[in-house]
């Protein structure tokens, strides 16, 4: 479903997975479908371009949606820790990018240290 050549990570694939599962689950198929279309019409990027243009697709949700980009936001990175293997706990005054920081430095963390043990198991005689 995804060009993996526009997906420079993982990370972005597992992001783009959770938006694009938590819209339709929250909007429907359609609706996804369509916030899609006018994505790439009046902003010029298609949706696998979203990870790298992620604060332009935060505005245009809020501009969209109002105070229901929260609950889109929320989703989204519940997906994301569902993705990821990471249980969700809610931190006080975290937003969105808050935790998508955290989350990516953790998923990139995590990555380093199975490529650490896959090497070190491969030099074992």
């Amino acid at each position: 479903m995804f060009d993996n050549q526009l997906i420079a990570s993982r990370f972005d694939y597992l992001l783009l997975e959770s938006i694009d599962e938590a819209i339709a689950d929250l909007l429907g198929r359609r609706s996804r479908d369509q916030i899609y279309d006018y994505l790439a019409t009046r902003y010029r990027y298609g949706h696998e371009e979203i990870p790298l243009k992620i604060f332009e697709f935060c505005d245009f949700l809020e501009d969209t949606f109002s105070t229901g980009c929260k609950t889109m936001e929320r989703t989204i990175i519940r997906r994301l820790c569902d993705r990821l293997g990471y249980e969700f706990v809610h931190v006080p005054g975290f937003e969105f990018f808050d935790y998508l920081d955290a989350l990516r430095a953790r998923s990139e963390r995590d990555q380093e240290r199975r490529e650490r043990a896959s090497q070190a198991s491969s030099i074992k005689p």
